[in-house]
């Protein structure tokens, strides 16, 4: 037989109250950030702690790794009287004793990092700072603690940030989402239209409208072509007197730093640097996955194709500049080796000086940008594919096996592509053809000198590496083979006749001693890249939109 006990346990309601003080309460940590000993690249923290259990905790930095844990020093712990003592750290960890009403007070310094990590830890100079909260909170096991920082900073500088101030100048920090401030003296925009967006614009720059207009162009088009990038950001233009090294810009999904192009005294030109640099920038922040691809598939390539786009579609480039910019670019990739730079036809201008690559990849991002654009069911571009299927960082570098393996998700895309992956090489032409575009190269005869209006040379071109020798600038050309040059016309009228390749002998005039010269013509690249017209009817109504601006009201 089965015995049933029950038993009943009473609770007086008198100890309902203690009940509900058992439950632990929320600890807050409240940070004063010191920059003011900027000079000798460290920031001290002081740390204010209400609510910590009673007895000993563990506290530990976010972020324990070795760079932190070198950068981390002179953890003290203050008592009610003043008195210091110093804290025993391992790991990222140290013990504090604590009573329920006690505020604990902890003091650090927080060295600089070196300027190349600008964009995931706490750089700080004389000029400025770009501090990342992560660096200096602190967590309690089983807790999410209430966070606020202030800052102490040098006369004239600002703390700049997309969080906003409280009424008392304090900060509260979401620790899910601990977003970056720079500290320094700079010109402060906001735009909570797109983000929010908040911009410091030290000096040097072309003027804050003109930055801030660039800026909100370039973020409206990524933003709209990879709709997840809607993080806050934080836009950081710095002078010429920090530039970054090797890249032109730096960041994270929720930094950007540029540095300032050169030459910017001509307003004109300068406005396009910028653009043109904030474009690079925001490839490089809001597509991570480039960063990931292995070097054979030229990560820095990739990054110029796309900001090329960014330019086309925010109207900073023609349709004409960009295309014959892009048939450079295939050219060097594709096409045979050029003896002198290719240079494009109809007179546009390039948007950069492209040089011819010795390394050689199967593939380049119009080929997939276009791929994607016409034949793409799900996804619609090379954006689009790199947010989507490398959306997380990848442990291992991207290899060309796995790319294709990707692009397989878009049978036709992939389809369309599947000249350049071929052994045998494919022409240009034959590249393009799938995708409704036509190559033209033209190959012209070309000296390894320049002449003014009265045949005297006034440059000598030595990047091909046969200027002849025995030609010095100043010398005076008479004739080329059997024709002697009389008129502007006759130096065209001449090369004409010349084949690339061809040994030619010159008749030269120098300090009035006439001498013969023989020098081996050489061969320039004319490539053009447009739209085929005999290219079915949504075909070329698909590259009327992709080569189209998408130009917004500022």
């Amino acid at each position: 037989m089965c015995r049933i006990v029950i038993i009943l346990i009473l609770i007086s309601t008198s100890s309902l109250p203690l009940l509900a003080q058992s439950k632990p309460q929320r600890a807050q940590f409240r940070y004063k950030v010191d920059a003011t000993q900027a000079a000798k690249r460290l920031l001290t923290i002081q740390v204010q702690i209400n609510g910590l259990p009673e007895g000993e905790n563990v506290l530990a930095f976010r972020d324990s790794e070795d760079s932190l844990s070198q950068r981390v020093t002179r953890i003290n712990q203050q008592s009610e009287e003043g008195s210091e003592s110093l804290l025993s750290v391992q790991d990222g960890r140290f013990l504090v004793e604590s009573t329920e009403a006690e505020t604990v007070r902890i003091s650090f310094q927080l060295r600089s990092e070196s300027f190349q990590n600008l964009d995931h830890a706490t750089y700080v100079d004389a000029r400025r700072c770009v501090f990342h909260p992560q660096d200096i909170l602190l967590q309690i096991a089983n807790q999410e603690p209430k966070v606020v920082l202030s800052f102490v900073l040098p006369t004239e500088w600002k703390a700049v940030g997309s969080l906003r101030p409280s009424a008392d100048g304090t900060f509260s920090v979401h620790s899910k989402q601990v977003l970056p401030f720079y500290l320094g003296k700079a010109e402060e925009a906001r735009d909570d239209d797109l983000g929010p967006l908040s911009i410091a614009i030290e000096p040097g720059w072309p003027p804050a409208p003109e930055a801030i207009a660039a800026l909100r162009q370039q973020l409206h088009f990524r933003r709209k072509a990879n709709p997840s990038a809607g993080a806050p950001l934080l836009a950081v233009f710095l002078e010429p007197s920090s530039p970054l090294p090797v890249k032109d810009a730096l960041g994270s999904p929720s930094l950007l730093a540029l540095a300032i192009p050169p030459d910017l005294s001509d307003p004109l030109v300068a406005i396009r640097k910028t653009h043109q640099t904030i474009a690079r920038g925001f490839v490089r922040t809001q597509l991570p996955a480039i960063s990931d691809l292995s070097a054979i598939l030229d990560p820095e390539k990739l990054i110029n194709y796309l900001a090329l786009k960014s330019c086309l579609k925010t109207g900073v480039l023609g349709r004409a500049e960009f295309l014959n910019t892009l048939a450079v670019e295939l050219w060097n990739s594709f096409g045979e080796p050029a003896e002198t730079l290719p240079k494009p036809r109809a007179g546009a201008r390039p948007a950069r000086n492209a040089a011819p690559t010795t390394a050689r990849t199967r593939y380049c991002g119009l080929l997939l940008d276009l791929a994607f654009s016409l034949y793409g069911e799900n996804i619609q571009s090379l954006d689009g594919f790199l947010s989507t299927e490398f959306a997380t960082p990848a442990a291992d570098p991207i290899t060309e096996a796995m790319l294709r393996r990707r692009l397989r998700r878009e049978p036709k895309a992939a389809a369309a592509l599947a000249g350049i992956w071929q052994e045998d090489p494919q022409t240009i032409g034959d590249l393009l053809r799938p995708h409704g575009l036509l190559f033209e190269h033209q190959e012209l005869p070309v000296f390894d000198f320049q002449l003014n209006e009265t045949f005297h040379i006034s440059r000598l071109e030595t990047s091909t590496g046969r200027a002849a020798p025995l030609l010095e600038p100043g010398d005076r050309i008479i004739a080329i083979g059997n024709r002697h040059l009389l008129l502007p016309d006759d130096l065209l009228k001449s090369r004409s006749q010349l084949v690339p390749g061809q040994e030619v002998q010159l008749e030269v005039e120098r300090q009035g001693v006439p001498m013969r010269v023989t020098q081996r013509v050489a061969k320039e690249v004319v490539v053009r890249l447009e739209i085929n017209k005999l290219a079915d009817a949504d075909k070329q109504l698909k590259l009327e939109r992709f080569l189209g601006a998408e130009t917004t009201e500022n």
